[in-house]
């Protein structure tokens, strides 16, 4: 029988498997398969994901007294950087859907 993964595993696994799903939005992206919108909206998805998989690992290194508050901190900036990354994102996506709009109007 396997070892339960831990949480910093789990993370881990998570943020990794984000970072590939970004890589592969933005290859179809480059394709012409999706439109600048869509690319847009899935990365402020994929960093709002991020930023979830930064929170189960803030919630956990705050329950472990044994962790440097340095390292909880850097985890804390994590979360705040996929944040922003996710608003920038849907912002860039927003911007992307008016511009069509005003090329049709």
């Amino acid at each position: 029988m396997s070892a339960r993964p831990t949480s910093a595993e789990l993370v881990h696994a998570g943020l990794r498997r984000c970072a590939a799903a970004r890589r592969q939005v933005s290859a179809r992206y480059d394709r012409g398969a999706l439109t600048a919108t869509e690319w847009a909206d899935f990365l402020a998805a994929l960093h709002a994901r991020d930023a979830r998989w930064w929170s189960v690992l803030a919630r956990t290194t705050i329950a472990d007294h044994t962790i440097p508050l340095v390292y909880v901190a850097a985890v804390f900036d994590a979360e705040a950087a996929a944040l922003r990354a996710a608003a920038d994102w849907a912002c860039t996506a927003r911007e992307y859907t008016r511009n069509a709009a005003a090329r049709v109007a």
